[in-house]
């Protein structure tokens, strides 16, 4: 917003250094965009590495601090929606200590890995929505900040891993991101054009309002 307020100042006050300056600042943007996808497109094997070390490091202190639940809270709300369970499998939950029953219990896992379709059982529907509505507002955090939400890893939950669920998400919505990204890149680089165009023939544009006078 504010460099697109930078630019209509520019064009409409008809200065130059604003201009410029829209230009600068569009031309530094385009260039860390395709910087940015060169990065991702020749290290995605070290990117994933790092996004799977974030993650099982954000599952073994899964609400080890109640008071920086936000990694965790971020990842629930990822499993929730992606359906899936786990970085690998629902056995990446098995060995959290927070999640850990004693020897005559069932492994568990968080509700966010419940799979919803799979029963009509009110109670646990409860258990499972309430947490990630929690996320909306305070007041619905704070009864959910002190308890751990967990279902028992035999019940109804998701079995496959959330960087499958990850990968075919990226596959079927391949399009619409590169889709996105170019018509973004296309916008920024028209904009430019039209920024140093008008720059250049302020000039050209007061010598005819001259001569008209």
């Amino acid at each position: 917003m504010g460099l697109a307020l930078l630019g209509c100042v520019g064009a409409l006050k008809e200065l130059r250094c604003l201009l410029g300056l829209y230009f600068g600042m569009l031309l530094l943007l385009f260039a860390t965009q395709i910087t940015l996808g060169i990065l991702i497109s020749t290290q995605r094997a070290q990117l994933e590495r790092s996004l799977q070390d974030i993650v099982e490091k954000t599952i073994q202190k899964y609400h080890t601090n109640p008071e920086e639940t936000a990694a965790e809270e971020s990842w629930d709300y990822v499993q929730f929606q992606l359906r899936c369970c786990g970085w690998h499998s629902p056995q990446d939950w098995f060995q959290v200590l927070t999640l850990r029953g004693n020897g005559s219990e069932a492994h568990r896992v968080p509700c966010s890995c419940y799979n919803l379709s799979a029963t009509n059982d009110s109670t646990i529907l409860d258990k499972v929505i309430l947490p990630q509505l929690s996320r909306l507002g305070q007041l619905a955090r704070s009864r959910h900040s002190t308890d751990i939400c967990a279902v028992p890893a035999n019940s109804h939950i998701y079995r496959e891993g959330c960087a499958r669920s990850l990968q075919k998400w990226l596959h079927n919505n391949l399009i619409s991101i590169v889709g996105i990204c170019l018509g973004v890149g296309l916008l920024e680089l028209g904009f430019m054009t039209l920024s140093i165009f008008l720059c250049r023939n302020l000039d050209h544009v007061y010598n005819r309002l001259a001569r008209y006078r």
